[in-house]
């Protein structure tokens, strides 16, 4: 307490002296208004993708331990025996996925690099208009987005109206016009 060493300091004026120290230090916590200066780190988006990226790095760094392991196989191969087909099989295979984990990681590498060149540039953006950002919108569209790259559309047509159907709860019809019955209702005729 440096005033408490000055000569004639009064209690009345250590009062005064709390009450402009609170004032002094509630102007400075609420008086400032500025920019996130990171604020892809509070973006979901920008999460998510560099998440995935660090879950590609690691399941490629798990397949090349195994790539060694089948390099240890060919070499101990038998010759004339088949054995090393089928390690050459397993070598290659597991090395063409390598390469492509190392590519999908890059991936959202970049994409993550561009969405944090896209944030900085929205939020500040967002921040001058007084919006928060990201918008509910954004990120509905970009969960949306997540659950349908999930589901494995294929070529087969029947899978994917029966899996349709199941997402939404439609009864489908069977053969000979009837509906196919779930557990607890009766069969009724179209």
């Amino acid at each position: 307490m440096f005033y408490a060493k000055i000569p004639m300091f009064h209690v009345e004026h250590r009062v005064t002296m709390r009450i402009l120290t609170i004032l002094f230090i509630t102007i400075g916590l609420f008086g400032c208004n500025k920019p996130n200066p990171n604020p892809e780190l509070a973006d979901e988006i920008y999460q998510d993708l560099t998440s995935q990226a660090g879950e590609v790095k690691k399941e490629a760094e798990n397949e090349k331990k195994k790539l060694e392991g089948f390099k240890k196989d060919i070499e101990k191969a038998v010759p004339q025996t088949g054995e090393i087909k089928h390690a050459q099989k397993r070598y290659f295979e597991s090395e063409l996925k390598v390469q492509k984990l190392e590519q999908l990681a890059k991936y959202f590498e970049l994409k993550a690099a561009d969405r944090m060149r896209y944030t900085k540039a929205e939020y500040l953006k967002a921040f001058k208009a007084g919006k928060s950002w990201p918008t509910e919108e954004e990120l509905a569209a970009y969960r949306q987005y997540k659950l349908s790259a999930r589901v494995d559309g294929g070529w087969d047509s029947r899978r994917r109206v029966k899996a349709y159907e199941k997402d939404r709860g439609i009864a489908s019809e069977g053969p000979n016009g009837v509906e196919k019955v779930r557990k607890g209702e009766k069969k009724t005729r179209i």
